[in-house]
């Protein structure tokens, strides 16, 4: 077990490597409580390749955040943390303060959710563009042109003027697409976009989407695209992780799952979910309210408010187990099991 903040084992970040640019294996954390420890994740498995789009949805709570900012060594102060994270061949967990900062600088990045909350609204946006570039080596001049190069890039009009300009200037959808300049500026290898479009109106949110996917095509980069909107995923997405109550519940190509949920959680997602497009069907909620890894009960966390439990649902964890073409964290999986 390693604790997060104790003294890593692994001094530098590591060569890019082949195979996934990010790899979580049985990630599972927790933090000290009053009672003893809390926790909040267990056994969470996630892959993403170069090139690919790779959605996790779920309710809010779920532990969606704090699976992909694992990522980036970004846990909560004295977590206890197992298993394994690796971004581009760097085990995450086990390196050294000075790798973490060049794996932040030149392997993956983050887009968050609210643009406000994570650029300084002091600053100018061309500080905030060039920050980073800098770190890399780039001189002065360098990184303003990198930098104004980025903001064409990812739509703004006028660069140059919003080179000079601080946050509270620019509207919801221009400070994210600001947010993502500064995300790529190092060109990373993997993006985790942590729900970026859940502020913004649809038409700005279809732009954000474009611009994102453009970009990524363009530079081979894995994308993690956390949402709790699943028609978001279907149309964004390669393939989807489902997360409920700290755990991955299901795991399938988007084409599979949307079509064919294998796990309640999952198929009750969907039915509440309203479509535009077959007959006219009632949504229907999901009963009771999500739960967080913590105040799970035994067995399948879903089972309080699955309709189709039984009382071996509440005997062990279920293991994940291959349902068509889904892989499936339930005793009883299949769309049938859900009425």
């Amino acid at each position: 077990m390693t604790r997060a903040g104790a003294q890593p084992t692994a001094p530098t970040v590591a060569d890019p490597a082949p195979g996934p640019v990010l790899a979580i294996e049985g990630l599972s954390l927790s933090v000290p409580g009053d009672a003893g420890p809390v926790p909040l994740l267990a056994d969470v498995f996630l892959s993403v390749h170069p090139g690919e789009t790779v959605g996790l949805v779920g309710e809010s709570g779920s532990g969606k955040s704090l699976t992909i900012r694992s990522a980036l060594g970004m846990l909560p102060r004295r977590a206890s943390v197992s298993g394994r994270v690796e971004v581009g061949g760097t085990d995450v967990l086990r390196v050294s303060a000075d790798g973490l900062r060049r794996l932040r600088n030149s392997t993956a990045a983050m887009i968050f959710q609210d643009p406000r909350a994570s650029i300084n609204p002091v600053r100018r946006i061309g500080d905030y563009l060039t920050e980073g570039l800098r770190a890399t080596g780039m001189s002065r001049s360098q990184a303003r042109a990198e930098g104004l190069d980025l903001l064409e890039r990812v739509g703004l009009r006028d660069p140059a003027r919003a080179f000079r300009q601080h946050p509270h200037e620019f509207s919801g959808g221009m400070l994210q697409r600001v947010v993502i300049a500064g995300a790529l500026s190092t060109r990373p290898r993997l993006l985790l976009a942590d729900e970026p479009t859940t502020a913004l109106d649809v038409t700005t949110q279809a732009e954000v989407i474009a611009l994102l996917k453009d970009l990524q095509a363009e530079r081979g980069m894995g994308l993690v695209f956390v949402t709790h909107d699943l028609g978001l995923a279907a149309a964004v997405c390669d393939r989807v992780y489902v997360m409920y109550a700290g755990r991955i519940v299901e795991h399938a190509p988007s084409e599979h799952l949307f079509r064919s949920p294998a796990h309640p959680y999952t198929a009750a997602l969907l039915a509440a979910h309203p479509s535009l497009h077959g007959p006219r069907n009632e949504l229907r909620a999901i009963p009771g309210r999500p739960l967080a890894l913590a105040e799970a009960p035994s067995g399948c966390s879903f089972r309080d408010r699955c309709p189709q439990a039984v009382g071996a649902c509440g005997d062990d964890v279920p293991l994940e187990r291959r349902h068509g073409g889904a892989d499936v964290a339930c005793i009883r999986p299949g769309k049938e099991n859900w009425s």
